[in-house]
């Protein structure tokens, strides 16, 4: 009585162990996976850092085979860097992670879906990248730029007037010369007034001009304010915290990445 029951038992199971090696993919499904001509096609062009086209031949190697946890890890990656697709990066790795949760990438892909999301989160709450808003950053960069070649003028002007001041000071200060003439000619009794007194003799206009204008002092420029970036600090923050609009922060720094903005990174403040 007991093999007969030992047979029912293993035919029961035996069903079992056939659906349970259907559902565990094995490394043989992987290798077929890439075994895929679209898949081979799409390593290619990669190869070739032909990125949009292997996207392209991933995807078409999904189509073909919607079960490719190959080709979604490949499209996973290119879509991390290259592409700059984290919201596609992130589909795609937990696709992967759903057709092999048990596999030796699983731990590395877990890790770029958390470096994924919080890219994201940093482009939606830091400044959003829209058309306007780019056209809006050029307009603001093209003044400031502006603004400077006026101020590079202006400068230039402001120092070459110290050099001029000089000459124009003598050229006002000279008498005429017939001044010069008669103070310098001797007065006799013949010539000399009676009613007139006798004057104190007059010093000549040479001894008393007026010494040449100092050199004005250029006017020292205001300090520029700078802020040091904290953990937690983003643009809005920033401005908010100095009284300024988030578009005069953006525009006295040309070149601050909001997406790459670095603890310690030195941050110009312009005057409200």
């Amino acid at each position: 009585m007991t093999f007969p029951a030992c047979r029912r038992l293993v035919s029961g199971l035996f069903p079992l162990l056939l659906c349970a090696a259907g559902c565990i993919p094995t490394r043989d499904s992987a290798q077929d996976e890439q075994r895929d001509p679209d898949f081979l096609r799409g390593q290619e062009l990669r190869q070739r850092l032909d990125h949009t086209g292997a996207a392209a031949a991933f995807e078409r190697a999904l189509e073909a085979s919607p079960r490719s946890a190959s080709a979604h890890f490949e499209l996973g990656l290119l879509f991390e860097q290259p592409l700059n697709d984290p919201a596609a990066a992130i589909y795609h790795f937990e696709r992967f992670l759903r057709l092999r949760p048990t596999s030796d990438r699983a731990e590395i892909v877990r890790q770029r879906v958390n470096n994924c999301k919080m890219e994201l989160a940093r482009v939606f709450l830091i400044a959003p990248n829209t058309p306007s808003m780019q056209k809006e950053l050029h307009k603001l960069k093209t003044e400031v730029e502006r603004l400077g070649l006026v101020n590079n003028q202006l400068r230039r002007q402001a120092e070459t007037l110290p050099a001029q001041a000089p000459a124009r000071s003598v050229a006002s200060a000279s008498p005429p010369v017939n001044v010069v003439a008669a103070q310098s000619a001797p007065l006799t009794k013949a010539s000399a007034p009676a009613a007139i007194p006798a004057r104190p003799a007059m010093t000549p206009v040479a001894l008393t001009m007026p010494a040449a204008a100092p050199k004005s002092a250029k006017v020292a420029a205001p300090t520029a304010r700078t802020h040091t970036v904290k953990q937690g600090d983003i643009p809005a923050t920033i401005a908010k915290q100095h009284g300024l609009k988030l578009e005069t922060l953006l525009a006295a720094n040309p070149n601050l990445d909001p997406k790459r903005m670095k603890i310690g990174q030195i941050v110009t403040i312009p005057a409200p």
